[in-house]
This record gives structure tokens, C-alpha cells and sequence, in this order.
């Protein structure tokens, strides 16, 4: 699924599950992190934590193992994470390199390359940012404030590359688009000035940070390819201490390998990570996956609904179920290249009324979710359910009013008998493509019930199930035809992709402190938004809820209050189920968290 990018030090969390999705802190298209359900609600602003303290070496755990994580969803896109968009890719690099924070499973911060809390200036519009002063990149070459200045300068706010959360490091000044101003301040301090009020700036974007070293960067600047190919980022090879574990090797869509790092910035005081290697083993499907956590050959696994019950009764693995942040939704093509009548909110809402989501639920997700309605999670401070119009249930699920909307949309006739025959304009049989990625067995469940659900309105679909990579790249990324653009996931409202399509089922994800963070999706210059989609109210909402408005808690809940009721009403995508994630592990793992966001401590997990 897409993913809302989140720091990369949540890597474990992401790689139980993590499964071709694009785009956690950050959406793009990923699959939702699996982890152990929390059960408290995060309060409107998190409090900030310390880094873990160090173990006293005669009560730490042992360093031994190999952990292995089994997935059959899709491999990664690159582990040059600064071009990733999907969620393997942040979920690879996050092996070897951390972010300035993280969040434990009640979402306060947990501070990783950090030194201390980011500093705001009374007025709101200062961040000062401290990092530690033992980070190294390989070789030894000392990690200072400046690469963090030159990796937003030079790399993330640069025309010649293409980083997909640009809009997180802008704001609108005097009617123009500006990005804010980064500045080194010593070795380990810089600044990030704005010009406007940003109350969730530090959640959706500061906290991810991720810096690239500018020694070796530099050397590839401006130069796209070249960075593209460059092999120090393709093989994390200049990591140093800056993450808990070392690139091995990659065989794509086999298997992902690191070492435990002894280097590691915060091993040397707790000795960490524990597990001697870690592995991430991509399976054929599902099936097989499952059959090797119960053999043995893996350590942990996501778990099929059909089949927590039984590994509930194995003595050798503990299921641990959690709500996610991920849902999963159909989405239209309002496009050039999608059916002329997505473009039509009525005719959206018709097939809105159409598609059961109790049905998926219960039948497909046996009981491990609950109704989506709009982006945002019931665990959110920012949830409501004021003023949405809730399609996909009853009374919103009614196939008969579904036909009849079609009907005065001029997409159907009724006949003197009172039936209804649903057809396009020109009179002809409707016929709808709707495409997933192969592999995703929940995906293909959903988009055969899609199929099934409108067949039975008298829409005839034709299913595409497609690998990860040719779904990103041939039905997502666009340009304008004739132009010499480069693919990307928005290239505007007359770019097209390169394969038709009219719905395609996807899986998002949303960062529940700092929702803002959807505008890539939903805005209509969003980096994300392959939808099409556009609204001026919609992109006026997100603006604000990135205004020193939204520092009030009942403004911002408002303003996101009023998203979620025109996103749910004007329905660009059918939300359809917030996830609980099923997530198997090997008995003998110790260490573990379990909530919502549960791997935030992975380098402390340890075989027993």
C-alpha cells in the first residue's frame, strides 16, 4: 500500500507485513504495518522520550541468531530511500540507517539521531534541531549538522530530483510556493526556519529526516542517473553506526540481508541489536509463507485471518493482533484514461452504494478490521465520526438506488417493467478495469468482491492482477502524453498512466498524530495523488491544518473534521476498512512491545 512515510527506524514493524504498498511519518504506496494492537488513545500532542538508557552488561541479552522475516507481497524499489515511495524500501534502508525520531506504541516520541527534543521558538516558526555527536558514516567520517542542511538543500528541495514528500519541507508565502530554510548552526546544531505557523512540521516531516552524507553525495549531484545508480546508495555502504544493522546483500524478490552493526550508536551503550543477522525472505505467496513459520524456517510472519486461529493453538508462536494505521480503499480514475463517469460524483457515490463493506470484513477479513470512511484512524486524536456519509453500510449500501443513480448519471435505462439495464452512453455493455497487485491476498479478495458487487448491478469488470513493480510503474506513475516528463505519481491533470485503468485496489496509510501528512494524496499538486483528484476546499483544509490555526486542538479538529466529511461525501477513493494486523512470531523471541506501532524497539528484541 501506499504509505504515509514514516522514520525509517520502524523497520521491523513495517517488514512483518510490509508488502508492495506505497509510501508511515510520510503516504506513499505500501501496505500497512502489522504489529500488536494499543489499546490508549495518543493524547493531541505527544510528549517526547528519551533514547533507551544503557543495559547493564550482566542482565543484557544474549547475541545470538538469525531473525527472519517472511514476506509474499512485493519486494522493495530501492534502497536509495530518498527516490523510495513504497513502504519495503523505507522498510530495507531502515535496517541500516535511522531517522532523527521515532514513536513507541502510544505515540510519543522516541529520540534516535536526536540529542535532545527539537527546540520551537516562542513564535512557533524556528526549529532547532541537536543531533548526537557519535554519529559516523562509514569510514569514520563524523556526521555533522551540515549533511542534514545539504541533504535538504541540495537533494530533497532540488529540481533535478525527484523526492515524492517535497510538499512537507513548503509553505505558501505571499501567494507563492517557498520551501523553508534549513541552516547550519556548529557540528551538531542547525535550524529549520519558517515564515509560517506549521503545528505538525515536526511529525510529518522533521522526525523522518534521514540525512545522506554530502561527501559522497556531492560527487552525483545534479546528475539524476548517476545518483540513481550511485552504489554507495544502492548498497548502504556508507551507513557507518548510523543504524542497527550492515547491508549484506539483496537478491531481488528473493531475499534482504544485514549483519547485526557492532557499531551501532546505540549498542554502545545497551549493546544492541541482538540478533547476529537478520534476513527478509520474500516468498511465493501466502500459503507458503505461513507454511514456514510453522515449520520453523522463519521467525515471524503477517498471518492470513483463516489462519490466526490455528497458529493461536501452536505452542511455538505467539500472534500478537493490532490495529494499524492502514486501510484499505478502491480507488477512481478521474484521469483522461479512466472511465468518463468517475469523473461524476454521483456516479461515484452509485458505486459507493454498491460495494459492502461489512462484507469484506466479515468474509474476507474475518472480523479483523472495521468500516473506513475517510483517511483517518479511530486511534487518532483527530477521529470523528460527526457528519460522515457512510457508504458501503446500511442504509448506504443499496444496489437498487445504486442503478437508479446510474440511470438519471445517463448510464442505464429503465424499462417499461421497471428493470434496469446499466449501459455507457453509448448504449454498449459498461465495462470497468480494475487492477491490484498479484500476490496480496486480501487485494485480490477485495477486487474480486468490487468485481462481483458491480456485476451485480449489470457492470461488467475485467480484473487485472499485476506484479508490485508493473503496478507502480505502468497504472500509477503518469505523464503527459507527447511530453518528455519523467514518470512520476502526479505530473498534473493531463498526465495519464501508461496502462488504462477505472478502480484500482490499493492500501494506504496514515500517520494518526499528524493526518496532514494526506495532502500528497488528496491535494491536487500532491505528490501522490495519481487519482487526479482535485478540490479547492480540500486543499484550502489541508493548508490550515498546517496554520498556526491548527495549533488550537479543537481548530485542527475541526478543519479535519470537515476533511474527512467532504472526502467521505465527494468519495475520490471508497475507503473501505481500517486494518487489524495479525503478525506471528517465533516463542522464542523475547522483547517485544506489543501495540500499534510495535518494532519501534526492534533492535532491543532478542532470542531467549
Amino acid at each position: 500500500m501506499f504509505k504515509i512515510k514514516i522514520p525509517l527506524v520502524i523497520a521491523i514493524a513495517i517488514i512483518l507485513v510490509s508488502a508492495g504498498c506505497v509510501g508511515g511519518g510520510k503516504p506513499t504506496p505500501v501496505q500497512p504495518a502489522t504489529g500488536t494492537p494499543g489499546t490508549s488513545t495518543p493524547a493531541a500532542t505527544p510528549s517526547i522520550s528519551p533514547t533507551t538508557s544503557g543495559t547493564p552488561s550482566a542482565t543484557r541479552p544474549q547475541v545470538k541468531g538469525t531473525y527472519i522475516s517472511g514476506t509474499s507481497a512485493g519486494d522493495a524499489e530501492t534502497l536509495n530511500y530518498i527516490l523510495a515511495a513504497d513502504a519495503a524500501s523505507f522498510g530495507y534502508a531502515g535496517q541500516a540507517v535511522d531517522s532523527l525520531a521515532t514513536y513507541d506504541n502510544q505515540f510519543n516520541v522516541q529520540l534516535r539521531h536526536l540529542a535532545k527534543p527539537i527546540q520551537v521558538s516562542d513564535d512557533g516558526l524556528v526549529y532547532t534541531v541537536t543531533i548526537r555527536d557519535d554519529l559516523k558514516w562509514s569510514g569514520g567520517v563524523k556526521v555533522t549538522s551540515e549533511d542534514y542542511v545539504y541533504t535538504l538543500k541540495n537533494l530533497m528541495f532540488s529540481d533535478w530530483l525527484n523526492f515524492t514528500y517535497k510538499s512537507d519541507w513548503e509553505e505558501e508565502v505571499d501567494g507563492k510556493t517557498v520551501f523553508v530554510e534549513p541552516k547550519v548552526v556548529n557540528d551538531t546544531t542547525f535550524t529549520i526556519t519558517r515564515k509560517t505557523v506549521s503545528p505538525e512540521f515536526a511529525d510529518n516531516a522533521l522526525y523522518s529526516l534521514t540525512p545522506y552524507p554530502k561527501h559522497i553525495a556531492q560527487k552525483y549531484e545534479g546528475n539524476i542517473k548517476a545518483f540513481t545508480e550511485a552504489d554507495e546508495f544502492n548498497k548502504l555502504t556508507y551507513t557507518g553506526n548510523m543504524g542497527s544493522n550492515k547491508f549484506v546483500e539483496w537478491v531481488r524478490n528473493d531475499k534482504f540481508v544485514v549483519d547485526r552493526n557492532p557499531e551501532f550508536y546505540l549498542g554502545q551503550k545497551d549493546g544492541s541489536p541482538y540478533f547476529e543477522k537478520t534476513i527478509i525472505k520474500l516468498f511465493g505467496s501466502p500459503a507458503a509463507r505461513m507454511a514456514a513459520l510453522e515449520a520453523g524456517d522463519i521467525t515471524s510472519t503477517g498471518i492470513d485471518p483463516s489462519q490466526v486461529a490455528k497458529f493461536k493453538k501452536s505452542p511455538n508462536i505467539v500472534v500478537h493482533t493490532n490495529p494499524t494505521t492502514g486501510y484499505l480503499m478502491v480507488a477512481f480514475n478521474l484521469r483522461a484514461n479512466g472511465w468518463e463517469g468517475l469523473k461524476n460524483k454521483t456516479v461515484r457515490q452509485a458505486l459507493g452504494l454498491s460495494m459492502s463493506k461489512d462484507t469484506l470484513i466479515q468474509s474476507i477479513l474475518l472480523g479483523f478490521g472495521e468500516p473506513a470512511f475517510s483517511f483517518i484512524p479511530r486511534p487518532s486524536p483527530w477521529y470523528t465520526e460527526q457528519g460522515i456519509t457512510k457508504y458501503g453500510i446500511e442504509p448506504l449500501y443499496d444496489k437498487a438506488k445504486a442503478k437508479e443513480i446510474l440511470v438519471q448519471a445517463g448510464y442505464g435505462t429503465k424499462n417499461s417493467n421497471g428493470s434496469i439495464e446499466i449501459k455507457g452512453k453509448d448504449g454498449k455493455q459498461l465495462k470497468l478495469v480494475i487492477a491490484t497487485n498479484s500476490g496480496n491476498k486480501e487485494r485480490e479478495s477485495l477486487a474480486f468482491l468490487v468485481k462481483q458487487e458491480l456485476s451485480d448491478i449489470g457492470i461488467e469488470v475485467d480484473l487485472k492482477l499485476v506484479p508490485w513493480p508493473t503496478l507502480l510503474g505502468k497504472y500509477l506513475r503518469n505523464k503527459e502524453p507527447g511530453s518528455t516528463q519523467e514518470l512520476q505519481f502526479n505530473n498534473g491533470p493531463k498526465a495519464v498512466s501508461e496502462e488504462p485503468w477505472d478502480l484500482m485496489v490499493m492500501g494506504f496509510s496514515t500517520n494518526p498524530v499528524a493526518p496532514s501528512g494526506q495532502e500528497v494524496f488528496f491535494k491536487t499538486d500532491g505528490g501522490l495523488n495519481f487519482l487526479g483528484y482535485s478540490n479547492p476546499r480540500v486543499d484550502a483544509l489541508f493548508k490550515r491544518a498546517k496554520s498556526a490555526e491548527a495549533v488550537k486542538p479543537e481548530s485542527r479538529k475541526a478543519i479535519y473534521a470537515e476533511l474527512s466529511q467532504i472526502i467521505s461525501e465527494e468519495m475520490p477513493v471508497d475507503f473501505m476498512a481500517f486494518q487489524s494486523g495479525n503478525s506471528g512470531i517465533q516463542k522464542s523471541v523475547k522483547g517485544i512491545e506489543p501495540g500499534i506501532n510495535m518494532g519501534w524497539n526492534g533492535h532491543l528484541w532478542f532470542f531467549e
